[in-house]
């Protein structure tokens, strides 16, 4: 399975966010219009967001995926990411400090 990056998946994640706001069905090929670039294979990366439990599809023999749909989870993407980003900020200070502490007593130790 291919690896897509972050901002692969924030940008289908927004263009079916917004798409799910006026209750339009969406196809994948509709996320190229929605600015992922054309050498990402859309069709994969529903498959990936799927797979993460962000989104449900409809699919048919014939069409193949033809209504792509929000969960729950897909719905609070963007505000778990910033919560995520948040934490992940907050526990960098943390480790900032307490090194800065730990490099003053060793730079001490020498000099007392």
């Amino acid at each position: 399975m291919e690896y897509f990056k972050k901002k692969y998946r924030d940008i289908a994640m927004r263009a079916i966010r917004d798409f799910d706001d006026i209750f339009l069905t969406m196809k994948p090929k509709d996320l190229y219009a929605h600015g992922l670039p054309h050498n990402i294979n859309a069709t994969h990366l529903v498959d990936t967001l799927r797979s993460m439990g962000l989104i449900t599809y409809k699919w048919s023999a014939q069409d193949g995926i033809y209504s792509i749909d929000l969960t729950d989870m897909g719905r609070c993407y963007f505000e778990c990411q910033h919560d995520l980003a948040r934490k992940e900020k907050i526990e960098w200070i943390r480790y900032a400090i307490t090194t800065a502490i730990a490099l003053a007593a060793f730079i001490k130790s020498f000099f007392f």
